[in-house]
């Protein structure tokens, strides 16, 4: 069946460690035969796996060291207008909305505040809605405008950072990670990390 992807979404929680379970059961035994089964070179090209999480520094060091997850790419919020407007044109075509041309780079400049992929997607969503009510087949730029007005991004400052910074530290790529992380000394991250999981009641970075 070669080559076969395996993906795992939020593996930090599904798959545990070699002392606790995940939250699908996953025993100390079979943990120690999944990552025994990753780290197979027999499979390397054959059988690629990919672990999606929001905290990579939860997935135990057994998972994340290489010949098992090589790459850790992270994905982080668009930097700049270009990059917002992409992901929303990368949206409009994922959900297949027909919709009016609308000056988006305008609104972007309009609304500054930073928003996730997540966010975008429910801003069209209820775009969608005002066209709806409003008797449209086709998303108007009046509707989409009355979306993005009243839309109001949740806020998770401390959250956010540490999720951002963690993903900085974790990552493999230096050409993944935004201009403004790159030059970041290493020392300083681990000790901003500490920082906002002290703010946030968190347990101490390992």
């Amino acid at each position: 069946m070669a080559p076969v992807g395996v993906m795992i979404d939020e593996a930090d929680a599904f798959l545990g460690t070699r002392h606790q379970e995940g939250d699908s059961g996953t025993s100390n035994r079979i943990f120690a035969q999944i990552t025994s089964f990753m780290g197979n070179t027999e499979y390397r090209g054959k059988l690629i796996w990919f672990l999606i999480t929001c905290w990579p520094d939860l997935l135990t060091i057994d998972l994340k060291r290489q010949r098992r997850a090589e790459e850790h790419l992270a994905l982080f919020y668009p930097e700049d207008i270009a990059e917002k407007q992409d992901l929303f044109e990368t949206l409009v075509r994922k959900l297949k909305f027909k919709i009016q041309k609308v000056d988006i780079v305008e609104l972007f400049k309009q609304y500054e505040f930073d928003f996730s992929g997540a966010d975008l997607d429910s801003i069209l969503i209820r775009a969608k809605f005002n066209a709806a009510m409003h008797d449209h087949i086709i998303i108007t730029d009046d509707d989409f405008r009355e979306a993005m007005k009243d839309f109001v991004p949740p806020t998770y400052p401390h959250e956010i950072d540490l999720q951002n910074l963690v993903a900085v530290l974790e990552c493999t790529s230096r050409r993944m990670i935004p201009e403004r992380f790159q030059e970041m000394d290493r020392g300083n991250l681990v000790t901003e990390i500490k920082t906002l999981k002290m703010l946030l009641g968190e347990r101490d970075f390992g």
